[in-house]
């Protein structure tokens, strides 16, 4: 209930959106940011500025790249080997994204909503 307070509060942001619907901590925030504000920077770079161990920070960088708001290219080195970069996804497709999430909850609970009376029926009666 605290995510729908969330959206529904007066001053909500973009922040908050995000927020509620990708389940974003502070620390994702945070990292979120620093990418945001450091485009095709490395772990380690974006280890170093957020002040987190590298494993948390992948954590981080992979839950974002999941969920569309980043991106992770990969980089080859000349003498072999290889890195990764990652960058905010441009705000227009964050936006598609978001857009799209959401008309999959809205359909999930008009769902909920014309089941409700059934399903509050089973329920009371299998207790």
């Amino acid at each position: 209930m605290e995510s729908i307070n969330l959206l529904t509060k007066k001053d909500a942001s973009c922040t908050d959106l995000l927020t509620c619907l990708y389940n974003l901590k502070p620390a994702d925030l945070e990292v979120l940011q620093t990418v945001a504000k450091n485009p095709n920077a490395t772990l380690d770079q974006i280890a170093a500025k957020t002040q987190k161990d590298r494993s948390t920070t992948h954590r981080t960088l992979s839950k974002l790249v999941s969920i569309n708001l980043i991106t992770k290219q990969t980089k080859t080195l000349k003498g072999g080997g290889y890195y990764h970069t990652y960058s905010m996804l441009d705000p227009m497709l964050i936006k598609k994204h978001t857009q799209e999430h959401v008309k999959e909850i809205t359909e999930s609970l008009q769902l909920l909503i014309n089941n409700f009376d059934s399903d509050l029926e089973k329920h009371l009666t299998n207790k």
